[in-house]
């Protein structure tokens, strides 16, 4: 376990601290024949070798495993160079390299398939898949059903809002929000919620109710709109109404597992 921890250690200072997240964009200078691109290679494979010279493995094994990690990071800095970020690609190629890694320790330790198989039956088990299920009902499902339980009284917003289209578009600017961004604080505040009750610390929800609480009242105060003040107060209300069922419930079944 020691040296899955110092492989995942020196892939996050060579990933974060070493190689740069995106190399300038639409460089002249290919990535080959850039110095700086073959500096921070190097400095990501001193880091490895250090670790695999740390381990005291023997000589085949070490070579194998430099020459994975070599492989490994060249294609990483690569990518760097050429492909702008974004999230699901950042995401995906951290995931595919964690993999990598741990896959390479466990042939380096040479752990069997019947352990491998030993250790994700101790990680899958009903009560995390219940956890994890948990998570997943508070996001988008959650979503819907506020969405169409608010449908009504959206549909009444919009007629509003259709009759004041010449001051909307004047003040274009200033009313509209970050695309998607009310969803994303809906499942953030909402896993939240049923992390503090799983962690019992309800006073934690009481922290995120007045938080927003605060965030949202000088919108309400400014619009001075009654109807957008109740519709806000009705979808805060039902979001945390459905954390705490999702979540008290999970803890019910959690402990009668």
């Amino acid at each position: 376990m020691t040296l899955l921890l110092l492989l995942l250690s020196a892939h996050f200072i060579a990933d974060f601290y070493i190689q740069p997240i995106n190399y300038t964009e639409n460089s002249k200078t290919k990535a080959l024949q850039n110095k700086k691109f073959w500096q921070q290679y190097g400095l990501q494979m001193v880091l490895f070798v250090g670790v695999i010279i740390a381990a005291e493995l023997t000589i085949l094994t070490s070579i194998l495993a430099i020459l994975v990690i070599a492989i490994l990071q060249l294609l990483s800095l690569l990518r760097s160079y050429y492909q702008p970020i974004n999230l699901a690609s950042f995401l995906l190629e951290q995931c595919i390299k964690i993999i990598i890694l741990t896959m390479l320790w466990a042939y380096i330790i040479d752990i069997s398939v019947a352990e491998a198989m030993m250790f994700l039956e101790r990680i899958i088990t009903a009560k995390n898949t219940l956890i994890a299920l948990s998570y997943l009902l508070v996001c988008k499902p959650a979503s819907l059903i506020i969405s169409l339980a608010l449908k009504k009284h959206t549909d009444d917003l919009a007629r509003v809002n259709e009759d004041n289209v010449e001051q909307l578009t004047s003040n274009k600017s200033e009313n509209i929000g970050l695309l998607s961004a009310g969803a994303w604080i809906g499942y953030i505040e909402r896993c939240l919620a049923i992390s503090f009750i799983f962690m019992g610390q309800f006073a934690g929800i009481g922290f995120l109710v007045a938080t927003k609480t605060i965030f949202r009242f000088g919108d309400l105060t400014k619009n001075k709109d009654m109807k957008l003040t109740e519709y806000m107060m009705l979808g805060t209300l039902l979001s945390y109404a459905i954390a705490i069922f999702v979540g008290w419930n999970t803890m019910q079944i959690y402990q009668s597992l």
